[in-house]
């Protein structure tokens, strides 16, 4: 069985355990509305600042919620699902890479009722690569002010040998309900 389609599999079957958890084990009442409510702040255009190895690159990403309370996000090398699992209590997300590339991560337990300046976030997940590379990464997300965010992202291939590290500055553009 070629590489892709285990990954395809893979990702399939991360998002079904996902789904059959919140049958199985369903989450405490209010729960998965409080973490939906708090990651809404993420509903809005953004305008991203990206630097890599010293090279920079700016592009737009949207999020925006769904009927079913999480959090649909799409950018020009991302495009990914996110939601409250109501087994490991975290706000999780799977996504799809530019090049192949598939990913899930999940975020740390908010740290208050909304999103304040100085708040910090801890992003930890995968990304398996088409090549079958697998990076196993962090990323530290800091609350500026009420439209903007800064992330460091970190990590380690299969080897343990350490990633480039890439930082992204996220500035609200337009709201979605603003």
């Amino acid at each position: 069985m070629k590489k892709s389609n285990i990954l395809n599999i893979t990702l399939f079957c991360s998002v079904a355990l996902l789904a059959l958890g919140a049958v199985l084990n369903p989450a405490q009442a209010g729960d998965a509305e409080t973490y939906y409510k708090f990651y809404t702040y993420y509903h809005a255009t953004w305008e991203i600042e990206e630097e890599t190895e010293g090279k920079k690159k700016t592009y737009t990403g949207k999020c925006h919620g769904s009927g079913g309370g999480c959090n649909i996000y799409v950018d020009e090398k991302e495009t990914s699902m996110w939601g409250f699992d109501p087994k490991t209590k975290q706000w999780t997300g799977v996504g799809q890479l530019d090049g192949g590339s598939r990913f899930v991560m999940a975020i740390s337990r908010p740290p208050g009722p909304k999103f304040e300046p100085g708040m910090k976030f801890t992003f930890t997940g995968t990304i398996w690569h088409p090549d079958g590379k697998i990076h196993y990464v962090t990323a530290t997300q800091t609350c500026v002010d009420a439209d903007t965010t800064r992330s460091v992202m970190t990590g380690t291939d299969q080897d343990g040998k350490a990633i480039p590290k890439v930082i992204r500055t996220h500035k609200r553009k337009k709201s979605a309900r603003r």
